[in-house]
């Protein structure tokens, strides 16, 4: 079945198609949460709660987008909206990254330096401009995808991967430890976050 069309039949109870979609997609929903979230129970709760949102949204779901960009969006406003009520405050997406948000490290264990250097910049950067680049590296996304997740034009899109990378090469020369790590992390940066992604998806 189309996603689509299990997504209808999840909203009238059918209990099998909703864990069919679940299934599906809940690789790369659990990919987006977990490098953002130090804590594994609160990672599982968020990405229930992107399905739940799913479901709860299921009437803007008209077929233009794919439900991968549609469930991205949602997680993207699950986030937000934890990270809002855990700070009390307004977190600002364009602007706000998650260090500025107080939130604790990866998970992530046995890493090459290279790789755990690059997570620890994603988390130095805005979280939408961390978004954009993990939609792009990790999950293969175009510009016109990204676009969807985020309720943007291609264009923009574009530019903000153009600004994104640069605020990542930054972030990353600022947490090397010497100038050999900083040479081998951004001359490998397309082989590192290859290997994250690998990371995730066994994990």
């Amino acid at each position: 079945m189309e996603d689509d069309d299990l997504l209808a039949a999840w909203s009238t109870g059918d209990n099998a198609a909703g864990s069919a979609l679940f299934d599906r997609h809940y690789a790369a929903i659990y990919r987006f949460f977990v490098n953002k979230l130090s804590n594994l129970s609160e990672v599982e709760d968020l990405v229930q709660r992107t399905f739940m949102g799913c479901i709860e949204a299921k009437e803007r779901f008209r077929g233009e987008s794919s439900m991968r960009t549609f469930l991205f969006a949602i997680a993207r406003n699950v986030l937000l909206s934890h990270l809002r009520t855990a700070q009390r405050r307004s977190v600002e997406p364009a602007s706000t990254s998650l260090a500025d948000c107080g939130m604790g490290a990866s998970t992530a264990m046995g890493l090459r330096r290279e790789q755990q250097l690059l997570l620890t910049a994603l988390r130095l950067i805005p979280i939408d401009s961390q978004v954009v680049l993990e939609l792009n590296y990790w999950e293969r996304m175009s510009g016109r995808k990204i676009a969807e997740v985020l309720g943007e034009t291609e264009p923009a899109i574009r530019g903000r991967l153009r600004k994104a990378k640069l605020e990542l090469r930054g972030a990353i020369e600022a947490a090397a430890r010497n100038p050999g790590e900083l040479c081998s992390t951004l001359d490998g940066l397309d082989r590192w976050a290859d290997g994250l992604r690998d990371y995730w998806k066994a994990s």
